[in-house]
């Protein structure tokens, strides 16, 4: 070793050695967050539980945002363009397409939120979706034709009237205009929406910039912070106007639209929450959201009036706080992702200078910068309720309902993690209905290939549909009990009507729930053939066999799953096949 070699170790070794002395906690903190990586990974133990993936026909081909099932137990995918594709579900859980529907006819617009309004029924669709005039970092279109708006002001949302037998969209209404839509990469817009117990309408805005402040990186537009980003909006459907849309564009972007005032169609719920793609208002009466947070080396604001970085906030924010709050430039490190149970007119630690909120997340616990030593959490900060680890994004989520794997499922929530390309399960529970619980998705089967972003269950079955972005799909995952798959109820893709001919009976049963073993027309596959000559059990045990299952174990019983007369009208149909 030289000798320059080793000034310098000893130089490297002695700074070192000065940090840990005068700032033991923060090297700690720095290492650990140097080796983290899928640290916060589910460690809840649920057996029993198993999902077999699906992969569907070319049909479902498209890059969707949203699914949601609609009050015609169709599923409803709305696609980053704009088009709404309406799928028949299948009762072996495959879509079949129905229609298409173009709210903005040949041109294409940047979409996300789709979401049943409470009125809806079968005969009578209404939905509502958010979409922007904005260019996106997401997705380019080649079939619009027309310059695309890139002003900062282009997020909308509209409510559409949907035609229950053809893809006619009966009324088209736009609603609000002039959301905020911009950010560094023009990125962020008006997310996915839900409608609360109360039937009002919430969706998230998301943020503008990294951590709160201009990112002002080299080859980005500049950036900051707008009246309503970073936030739960809400929307009261009975408080619009007669004369639509609302310009709500507020008087940071040259409008007038205060959210403060009182009885206004769209106020600010809750804030500091940077890009919750997905919420979900769970039977228990609380609001969850998935949290994307900032990548490390971005930019705090700072309460300091004196400052020539400071931003004066709303009129009508009375800011008590410190006013000594630092800016930080390069902040560090990168934030990890979360959930939050969201309260009304709680901070969740996005920072937002027009709102008075100038610290991030939990303030000196979550930077290493030397600027935030010993700053404290906003007075409003709520914290949050799971952690999911740097770079996971959570984007879509639902809370499972069905009653499938006897229950053990109901009342959790699955998270989507585009990040990490698997679901992960979490269960809410205690005195605050916190986090709980979670669970690992990939033991249960939950695993995809590329950009999960979107996640919807059917509740007539358990079964789990996941927009696969990147894949251009829809993916199924299909429960299975007691090492088979759920048995289906048998019904005519065409009527809905309960099929009368018992032969026909036979083979949908057969083809959904005995083909994957026994092969299409029963040649076999990972079981036996059941039309050659080699019957394990003898061709005239067929009825016993199905019933109480095999004495081997291969093969399960299915009397508790379909009546004597369903069984026979199966034997019916693997007898038809043998004799062909």
């Amino acid at each position: 070793m030289s000798s320059k070699l080793k000034k310098i170790l000893v130089v490297l070794f002695a700074g070192a050695f000065i940090l840990f002395l005068f700032y033991p906690s923060r090297v700690k903190r720095y290492i650990k967050r140097q080796v983290r990586a899928y640290t916060t990974a589910p460690n809840g133990v649920m057996n029993g539980i198993a999902f077999r993936k699906i992969k569907l026909s070319k049909k479902v081909q498209g890059q969707y945002t949203s699914l949601v099932i609609g009050p015609d137990n169709k599923l409803y995918a709305g696609a980053i363009d704009g088009k709404i594709k309406r799928f028949l579900i299948r009762p072996n859980g495959d879509l079949s397409l129905e229609h298409i529907f173009k709210p903005f006819g040949d041109k294409s617009k940047l979409t996300i939120g789709l979401a049943f309004d409470p009125a809806s029924r079968a005969d009578s669709l209404i939905v509502w979706t958010t979409y922007s005039e904005t260019k996106s970092s997401w997705t380019d279109f080649d079939d619009t034709k027309e310059q695309v708006d890139k002003s900062e002001w282009a997020g909308s949302m509209a409510r559409l009237y949907l035609d229950n037998s053809t893809s006619q969209i009966l009324r088209n209404e736009q609603i609000l205009k002039g959301l905020p839509c911009f950010g560094p990469n023009h990125e962020n817009f008006p997310n996915s929406i839900v409608f609360g117990p109360d039937r009002k309408l919430y969706f998230s805005q998301g943020a503008n910039t990294g951590m709160g402040w201009c990112d002002c990186e080299e080859n980005q537009e500049p950036s900051r912070e707008a009246l309503l980003s970073g936030a739960i909006l809400c929307l009261d459907p009975g408080k619009l106007p007669s004369n639509l849309p609302i310009d709500v564009t507020t008087y940071d972007g040259g409008g007038s639209y205060n959210p403060y005032d009182v009885d206004v169609p769209l106020s600010i719920y809750a804030t500091g929450i940077r890009n919750a793609y997905d919420m979900v208002w769970h039977s228990n009466g609380q609001l969850y959201a998935t949290v994307n947070s900032s990548g490390g080396n971005e930019n705090t604001p700072t309460s300091n009036p004196q400052s020539p970085y400071y931003i004066k906030p709303n009129p009508n924010i009375n800011y008590t706080g410190p006013n000594d709050i630092p800016a930080v430039f390069g902040a560090q490190p990168d934030q990890d992702d979360f959930m939050v149970r969201v309260e009304k007119g709680g901070y969740y630690g996005h920072p937002n200078p027009l709102r008075a909120e100038y610290v991030l997340n939990n303030g000196d616990v979550d930077l290493d910068n030397f600027e935030y030593d010993g700053v404290e959490p906003d007075a409003n900060f709520r914290g949050f309720t799971y952690d999911f680890g740097p770079h996971m994004a959570p984007t879509g989520m639902v809370e499972y309902a069905s009653e499938t794997f006897n229950g053990k499922l109901k009342g959790c929530l699955i998270v989507v993690l585009m990040g990490h390309e698997d679901l992960v399960i979490l269960r809410p529970g205690g005195e605050k209905k916190e986090i709980i619980q979670d669970y690992d998705g990939t033991k249960m089967g939950l695993t995809l290939d590329s950009s999960p972003l979107d996640v919807v269950e059917d509740k007539n079955t358990g079964n789990i549909y996941v927009s696969e972005f990147g894949k251009r799909t829809i993916t199924l995952f299909h429960p299975i009990e007691n090492g088979v798959r759920k048995a289906v109820l048998v019904y005519d893709e065409n009527t809905s009507n309960r099929i009368k001919d018992p032969l026909e009976k036979g083979k949908m049963i057969y083809q959904h729930n005995c083909q994957m073993c026994h092969g299409v027309k029963g040649e076999g596959a990972m079981a036996p053939s059941l039309v050659d000559k080699e019957w394990i059990y003898g061709i005239d045990s067929i009825f016993s066999v199905i019933q109480n299952g095999s004495d081997r174990g291969s093969m399960p019983a299915w009397k508790d799953k379909f009546s004597k007369k369903e069984i026979k009208s199966v034997e019916s149909y693997i007898l038809s096949l043998v004799k062909k």
